[in-house]
């Protein structure tokens, strides 16, 4: 699912048009074992546009909901929701990259995204999955597993989670009978289900249309992640 839809919210190409085709169709089987009903739902409803769907349709639709520039109405990119100053932009993206590199990643070197854009946090949600899957296969120590388990909960709690439900409510105001309609519910109903599996509640910030908080955010957990990670899965390095 993470890798799915880092795929779908990025730019779009010939590759990511075969991709999205190839993913979808996993997707249904996947959520019934997570026992997710409402994200099994929401993938339901994105069969007929993913049928459809063609290289100048998602073209379209991308255009629509983000522009050839950075769209106010609905910016992908985290540090544009609720930090109106640069120095909290700047504290916001240094601490996404630490998360990146914590684990021996970095932004490609031919890719043109900030590391707060949606994609690229979900890929990192995804990669972090990937780690435990690979420890769970290998059956690595429980402190292993256990850290891998933790990125995870740490990074939807102190970044995906604080902004992308106003992110997906303002995609789904802009996207009009395009994919990405689905696709802002879809994202909505997974990061839902999984904040439910974690027991999470993190804060929502203000969004560029100053949303209303949510819940309290919890406390920072004592202790940083590491400065490496050699639990799982031997990806340090990967792009």
């Amino acid at each position: 699912m993470y890798s799915f839809l880092a795929v779908a919210l990025g730019y779009p190409d010939d590759v990511q048009l075969a991709a999205l085709k190839q993913q979808y169709d996993v997707l249904p089987g996947s959520l019934e074992k997570l026992a997710d009903p409402p994200s099994k739902k929401a993938v339901d409803a994105l069969r007929p546009a993913i049928a459809a769907l063609t290289a100048a349709s998602l073209g379209d639709g991308y255009t629509r909901c983000f522009g050839h520039a950075m769209s106010k109405d609905c910016p992908p990119y985290e540090a544009e929701y609720g930090q109106a100053h640069i120095f909290q932009k700047t504290h916001t993206l240094a601490d996404i990259a630490g998360f990146y590199r914590a684990f021996g990643l970095d932004l490609a070197a031919d890719s043109h995204e900030r590391v707060d854009h949606i994609s690229v946090e979900l890929e990192f949600m995804h990669f972090l999955c990937l780690k435990e899957v690979y420890a769970l296969a290998n059956k690595h120590p429980d402190e292993q597993l256990a850290l891998c388990r933790e990125a995870q909960g740490k990074f939807l709690r102190d970044h995906v989670c604080r902004w992308a439900f106003g992110f997906a409510r303002r995609l789904c105001a802009k996207a009009g009978d395009t994919l990405y309609q689905e696709l802002g519910q879809l994202l909505a109903a997974f990061l839902e289900a999984e904040l439910r599996a974690l027991g999470l509640k993190p804060a929502e910030v203000a969004g560029p249309d100053l949303v209303e908080e949510g819940a309290p955010a919890l406390p920072e957990a004592e202790a940083g992640l590491p400065q490496a990670c050699e639990a799982c899965c031997g990806l340090e390095g990967a792009r």
